[in-house]
């Protein structure tokens, strides 16, 4: 039986995204490659934290880590609620080497119970993502830009990039229902959206329709529910206006239909 580690459980609303405000139960893995700057749960970097915290309502408890996956679906069972949307699966990074055949022996598991699941990633593996794709319901890719310093170096973002997209391809002609989020800051470049808005295009649309905006959208293959989330504000000065904001939705919806700027709404909420 596979073991991982796992950093905290919980349930809580969605806070991010489309799904916004839906009731969740949150799967913390352990462990993440990038260093985002407006990186908001750097404490789930640590790959092999000694406990998990399993938060309910009435109390906090420690689970000794690593955890089997079992005993994760107990701590989803005692989590549940009536107005559970999904069980969410995030990070850190839940498509690290160390963690991806963990979650999918869990997520199966989940499946079988008749719940739905929900996976958040940037997309580091795509390799990882088709090897579990099949679990999940939905899937979440939070795209990188060059300015959030995920990597050191063109080569590495180029390639974080493809693994990227690679992801977004598998999730959408797999059926999964595809989210797109791109975190945006003051000064985002509005180029840099097109390009990505251009590439997710063609995985939307099909052959037909690829590179091409809004032609070829009589042959849809599925569509990708592109999100521009405005960062919340890590430092002064880093949060878009929203001038800023019009303008990227309106590049962004030039070649994607399904396109929204959805701010971190748990921060609103102060919830975790």
């Amino acid at each position: 039986m596979t073991r991982g580690y796992v950093t905290e459980m919980f349930s809580s609303f969605q806070g991010e995204g489309p799904y916004a405000g839906r009731r969740q139960v949150f799967l913390r893995f352990a462990g993440c490659p990038l260093s985002c700057f407006y990186c908001d749960t750097a404490y789930a970097r640590e790959p092999r934290p000694k406990f998990c915290n399993l938060l309910r309502p009435d109390k906090k408890t420690r689970k000794r880590n690593p955890l089997s996956a079992s005993e994760v679906l107990d701590c989803v069972k005692a989590l549940l609620s009536p107005d559970l949307h999904s069980v969410c699966y995030t990070g850190g990074e839940p498509l690290t080497p160390s963690s991806a055949g963990f979650v999918k022996e869990i997520a199966n598991a989940v499946k079988e119970t008749g719940l739905r699941n929900f996976l958040e990633t940037s997309g580091c593996s795509a390799r990882a993502f088709a090897s579990l794709a099949d679990c999940f319901d939905f899937a979440s890719v939070d795209i990188k830009l060059r300015g959030h310093q995920a990597v050191q170096g063109e080569d590495s973002y180029e390639a974080l990039y493809r693994n990227e997209l690679e992801c977004v391809r598998i999730a959408v002609e797999r059926g999964v229902e595809t989210v797109v989020k791109v975190v945006v800051v003051k000064g985002t470049p509005a180029a840099e959206i097109e390009e990505i808005c251009r590439d997710l295009s063609g995985f939307e649309f099909g052959l037909e329709g690829r590179g091409r905006g809004r032609e070829g959208r009589g042959r849809e293959k599925g569509r990708v529910k592109f999100v521009l989330q405005p960062v919340t504000a890590p430092r002064s000065g880093a949060v878009p206006s929203t001038e800023e904001l019009f303008e990227l939705s309106e590049v962004a919806g030039r070649f994607l239909r399904d396109v929204a700027v959805i701010p971190q709404v748990h921060k609103f909420l102060g919830v975790l």
